[in-house]
């Protein structure tokens, strides 16, 4: 039987496949997220089971206190950049806008649009978030570009019949 491999992110790269071994040795907390073949979508570290007993100690230790119980210790509040959940479903494909603006508009710049569309989901539950998020930036940007480009096509072309129209009228 093949060893499961795993997956974890920072929030911005993700890194494996590993072994579950492998995965131990990493400085993974409870929220770091984890992937693997099992699973839909990226996960909490401290939700997969074979990762809880990580977890089990992660309970800080009390706040000491001085003789009047007043802290002694001022909190400092962090932010663990592994709690990032924009990460939890893969960014906008625009693969529909895409595909109808291709079929309305100009089909030399929808093809760009329709193929960096097409390979967001892919690259998002490959691991790839960043590549993910470039690529529904792309095909958002080849959207823009084929409707202003047929925007100016159609401009063009009533400008060229009225001054046709204009022409011969006279």
């Amino acid at each position: 039987m093949p060893t499961k491999s795993y997956h974890y992110s920072d929030g911005k790269n993700s890194f494996g496949p590993l072994t579950l071994e492998e995965l131990r040795t990493k400085q993974i907390g409870p929220n770091t997220l984890i992937w693997t073949e099992d699973l839909v979508t990226w996960t909490k570290a401290q939700d997969v089971p074979e990762l809880k007993d990580l977890f089990v100690n992660s309970v800080p230790p009390a706040i000491p206190t001085s003789m009047s119980g007043e802290s002694t210790v001022q909190p400092s509040f962090t932010t663990d950049r592994t709690a990032n959940t924009n990460y939890l479903r893969p960014p906008k494909t625009y693969l529909v806008e895409s595909i109808i603006t291709t079929i309305i508009c100009c089909w030399i710049f929808g093809i760009p649009a329709i193929v960096y569309a097409s390979r967001v989901e892919k690259k998002f539950y490959a691991g790839d978030l960043a590549g993910a998020e470039s690529d529904s930036k792309n095909a958002k940007k080849w959207i823009i570009i084929n409707i202003v480009a047929c925007g100016l096509v159609w401009l063009l072309t009533l400008g060229l019949f009225g001054l046709g129209f204009l022409t011969s009228a006279f």
